[in-house]
C-alpha cells in the first residue's frame, strides 16, 4: 500500500512538472533552451549509470527524482525572481559573467580594473565567471541555462555518493542511504538549483575522491585524466579546497595501497608528483604564491572582518586570528559554527527560519555521523582515508575562513556528500546488532518478506 501511495505521489509530481515545463517553454523560448542544454549533462550521467553493472534501476530512479526536484525548485526561483533572496551571488555571476563574455566579443574593455578584479585567474572562484561567460557566449545571456546545468550536476552527486560508499563500505544498503540523503537534502537541492558554485564544488569534490579511490586500487589512464579534470575544475572554483584534497590524495596513494611494497610506494609517489605538477600548471606556476595567500592568517583575518561587518549574521569578526596561537584558540568556536549554525536564537528573518527543520534533523544525525566516523577510522581506515582527511581538513579550513553564518551554512552543504556517507555507515552499525538479536525463523519456515529483502551485514575488517 505504501509503495502504491508513493507511486501515485511521484506520478502526480512528474505530471505537474511536465505541465509546468511545457507551459514555461510555450511562454518563454529561454526555458526551451535551458531544458535542452540542461538535459545534456543529465544524459551523460544516465549513460554512465547504464554502463555500470550494479543497482542501475535504483540509481536511475533516484537520479531522475533528484533532477526533477532541482529543476522544479530552480524554475520557481527563476520565475519568481527569488535569486537575491536565496543566493545573491547568482546576480554577481550573471552580471560579471555576461560582461566577461562581452569583453571576448570586443564590446567591453577586457582590461577594465573592475572586470579584471573579478575574473583574475589568481582569484579563488574565477572559474564560475568563465563557466557563465562560456555558456553565454554560445546561447546568449540566459541564467536559467546555468541553473538547469547546475541542477544536473547536483543530481549527479547522488550517483557519485553511491559509488564512493560502495568502495568504502561494500554494502548496498549503506550506498543507497548515502545516495538518498544526497539526492533529497534540502540544502543540496537549494544550492544546486541556482546559479551558484556550491553544487559544482560538491560534485567535483566527490569526483576527486572517487577517482582517487579507483587509482589507489588500479591505475588506468582514463581515471587519471578524469581525476586531473575534476581537480582543475575544483581549483578553478575553490583553490584552497584543491590543495587540501591534494594532501588527502598524496596520503592515499603513498600510505594506503593494498600491498604496502616498495613498488607500490614508488607508484604512489609518481602519481603524487604528476598530480602536483598538474596542480602547479593550473596555478600558472604560482603554487607557492597561492598556498602562501591561502594560509596567510593576516589576509584571512581581513576577509573575516569584512564578512562579519557586511553581513547581517556575522560572528567572530572582532577576534584577531592573525597570530597562529590565536587562530588555534578560535578554531573550536569556528568548528561549532560551521557544523551547527544557524542556531535557533540567531534566526531573525524568514530566510533563516526556513532552515530550522533541516537544522533539527542535522543535529539529530550528528551523533550517528560521529559513530560512522569512529567505525571507519577503527575498521576501514585504508578505504575511508581520503574522505576522512579531506572532510576534516576542509571543515577546519572553513572554521578559520568563515565569519558569516549564511556562508558557513552554504559551505557545510558542500561537504554533505561525505557526511552522508558516514551517517549511512553509522546507521548501519547501529542497525545490525538490533537485527542480529531478532528471533530467526525455524528451519523450513518461510521468513517474513520484510526481513527477506534485507541483505546480511557482511564486511571484512582488514
Amino acid at each position: 500500500m505504501r509503495r502504491k501511495l508513493l507511486a501515485v505521489v511521484l506520478t502526480a509530481v512528474v505530471v505537474y512538472a511536465c505541465i509546468y515545463a511545457a507551459n514555461s517553454v510555450l511562454s518563454s523560448p529561454n526555458a526551451a533552451l535551458a531544458i535542452v542544454l540542461g538535459a545534456l549533462p543529465a544524459a551523460a550521467c544516465l549513460w554512465m549509470i547504464l554502463r555500470g553493472k550494479s543497482d542501475r534501476e535504483f540509481l536511475i530512479r533516484i537520479f531522475v527524482a533528484a533532477l526533477l526536484l532541482r529543476w522544479i525548485v530552480g524554475s520557481v526561483i527563476y520565475y519568481k525572481g527569488w535569486q537575491a533572496f536565496f543566493g545573491a551571488d547568482a546576480e554577481t555571476y550573471d552580471v560579471f559573467g555576461n560582461l566577461l563574455c562581452q569583453s571576448w566579443r570586443g564590446l567591453v574593455d577586457p582590461n577594465a580594473p573592475w572586470l579584471v578584479n573579478y575574473t583574475n585567474t589568481q582569484r579563488s572562484g574565477f572559474g564560475m565567471f568563465y563557466f557563465v561567460a562560456s555558456v553565454y557566449y554560445i546561447v546568449g545571456q540566459n541564467p536559467l541555462v546555468i541553473q538547469f546545468i547546475n541542477c544536473a550536476l547536483g543530481a549527479s552527486s547522488c550517483v557519485v555518493a553511491y559509488k564512493i560508499a560502495m568502495m568504502i563500505y561494500p554494502g548496498q544498503r549503506v550506498a543507497r542511504a548515502a545516495a538518498a540523503f544526497t539526492a533529497f537534502s534540502p540544502s543540496l537541492i537549494l544550492w544546486s538549483s541556482q546559479m551558484l558554485k556550491d553544487g559544482p564544488i560538491a560534485l567535483f569534490l566527490a569526483l576527486c575522491t572517487l577517482f582517487t579511490l579507483k587509482l589507489r586500487d588500479r591505475f588506468t589512464g582514463r581515471d587519471f585524466l578524469l581525476l586531473l579534470g575534476s581537480l582543475f575544475c575544483l581549483f578553478a572554483l575553490r583553490n584552497y579546497a584543491a590543495y587540501i584534497i591534494f594532501i588527502a590524495m598524496a596520503g592515499t596513494f603513498v600510505l594506503t595501497a593494498k600491498r604496502f611494497t616498495p613498488i607500490r610506494i614508488l607508484q604512489g609517489s609518481l602519481l603524487v608528483i604528476l598530480i602536483g605538477l598538474a596542480l602547479s600548471y593550473f596555478a600558472g606556476g604560482h603554487v607557492q604564491q597561492f598556498a602562501e595567500s591561502a594560509l596567510d592568517l593576516k589576509r584571512i583575518q581581513a576577509v573575516r572582518a569584512w564578512g562579519a561587518r557586511v553581513s547581517g549574521s556575522g560572528f567572530g569578526g572582532d577576534v584577531d586570528i592573525s597570530d597562529p596561537q590565536a587562530a588555534l584558540g578560535f578554531l573550536p568556536v569556528g568548528v561549532v559554527y560551521v557544523l551547527f549554525a544557524p542556531f535557533p536564537w540567531m534566526m531573525g528573518n524568514l530566510r533563516q527560519l526556513i532552515t530550522l527543520p533541516e537544522m533539527l534533523a542535522w543535529w539529530l544525525l550528528l551523533p550517528i555521523m560521529l559513530k560512522g566516523y569512529w567505525f571507519a577510522i577503527r575498521h576501514r581506515l585504508r578505504a575511508s582515508f581520503p574522505i576522512t582527511v579531506f572532510s576534516i581538513g576542509l571543515t577546519l579550513a572553513y572554521a578559520l575562513y568563515q565569519s558569516n553564518v549564511g556562508t558557513a551554512y552554504r559551505h557545510r552543504a558542500q561537504l554533505f556528500v561525505f557526511f552522508f556517507i558516514f551517517i549511512s555507515i553509522g546507521r548501519e552499525v547501529r542497525r545490525t546488532p538490533k537485527e542480529d538479536k531478532r528471533p530467526r525463523a525455524p528451519a523450513g519456515q518461510r521468513v517474513p518478506s520484510r526481513y527477506a529483502l534485507r541483505e546480511p551485514f557482511n564486511i571484512s575488517y582488514q
